[in-house]
């Protein structure tokens, strides 16, 4: 990890992650909560996590082809001025229907562009430097990760502070990250616009190979289980164990602090075993703690499964990126990560059908089925034989 932290081109890179993670948690540690406050239903509320999603499956793999035709930077200074626009009108929003319309202005963005910054740090990469590229990059992100709804659950502790004050705090941020994005930030795969490359062959190329196919069911399948989390955890604090406000904005600062511990140790752990094997491990944890949820009873037991969450999440996030990059090249790298998204956008976007499920079984059923979805991840990684 020393090595590429000495190197001013990476250390540029991995600020982003950082900056714009702890602005982006900050305000999703509180999402669902002010959503409620506005008088939210269960089926709102999975419509603004998933409305983004949804548009972003259209938008993510056009955008890892413009990332590889028309070079990186373009690519990520874009998704943030419209995600700046989409909190702004979150500032303003007085009824659910203008945080669905946030959200609808967010999928614009294309959904997340880590992808690109993933194939940013693989562009300017040795073979030696990209696996300790990859997980530095994600590291940085998981602090930001515990920074972000840290800093939330902190001011509200503050009685005179709202769920609004705390989007206006994140409008100036985002802001701010914008300008650092323009001036500092340099292009990493400089490509002229007149070269053509016609991407469908690449496209069908990445989707015949087998441990590409497996990669993308374990990335839906999972990223469905995680998104029940995601969008449940909040409700179930307030409504089944009446946490306050600030205890429900720390679930995420406890479940991002798994993701960073596993993210420092990770590089060590893969250095000793293979990816495969530690993949079935991840998935296993997973979906063992979402069936756990059942018998959380108060806020320290819900505090443990988050936590063990976060563990499993981080490491899953960074076994199936450097699958990534070991199976595709510069002129399909960015293609190769944006189809890994898309999958895992499709996972998030089954969540919405899951509220007719929680309206008239309640949370609990939907947490199993989170923690058998994610078991049966195990299929795929072993038949596709994934990182062998």
């Amino acid at each position: 990890m020393l090595s590429t932290l000495r190197k001013p081109e990476f250390l540029k890179l991995y600020s982003i992650p950082l900056i714009s993670v702890s602005i982006g948690s900050m305000s999703n540690s509180i999402a669902i909560l002010y959503a409620l406050d506005l008088g939210a239903s269960i089926l709102q509320v999975n419509l603004i996590s998933t409305v983004r999603s949804t548009m972003a499956i259209l938008l993510l793999i056009p955008f890892g082809i413009l990332s590889d035709r028309y070079g990186r930077k373009p690519m990520i200074l874009y998704p943030r001025a419209i995600m700046f626009i989409g909190t702004l009108i979150r500032v303003f929003a007085r009824t659910p229907q203008h945080l669905i319309i946030a959200s609808v202005v967010g999928g614009f963005s294309g959904g997340s562009y880590f992808p690109i910054l993933l194939s940013m740090i693989a562009d300017i990469s040795n073979e030696k430097e990209q696996r300790e590229g990859i997980s530095t990059l994600f590291l940085f992100s998981s602090v930001g990760m515990v920074v972000g709804p840290s800093l939330a659950a902190f001011q509200l502790l503050n009685p005179q502070t709202t769920m609004r004050n705390i989007y206006q705090i994140t409008a100036i941020a985002e802001l701010g990250a914008l300008l650092y994005l323009a001036l500092i930030i340099k292009e990493t795969n400089p490509t002229e616009a007149e070269e053509k490359t016609d991407f469908i062959p690449q496209i069908k190329q990445l989707i015949s190979k087998t441990s590409f196919q497996g990669l993308f069911v374990v990335a839906f399948l999972y990223s469905f289980y995680h998104s029940i989390f995601r969008t449940y955890a909040p409700i179930y604090g307030r409504l089944n164990l009446g946490l306050s406000d600030a205890q429900i904005a720390s679930f995420s600062t406890y479940r991002n602090l798994g993701v960073m511990l596993i993210r420092l140790s990770l590089a060590t752990i893969l250095t000793s075993s293979s990816i495969s094997g530690f993949l079935v491990f991840v998935l296993v944890l997973g979906g063992v703690v979402g069936l756990l949820v059942s018998f959380a009873s108060n806020y320290l037991f819900m505090v443990l499964i988050l936590f063990l969450v976060g563990v499993s999440f981080g490491a899953f996030r960074i076994l199936t990126s450097t699958l990534v990059a070991n199976n595709s090249v510069p002129e399909n790298r960015g293609l190769a990560n944006s189809l890994l998204n898309f999958s895992q956008s499709t996972g998030n976007l089954v969540n919405i059908f899951t509220s007719s499920m929680v309206d008239t079984y309640g949370l609990i059923p939907v947490f199993l089925l989170g923690g058998f979805t994610c078991l049966s991840a195990i299929i795929p990684t072993l038949r596709a034989k994934l990182g062998r």
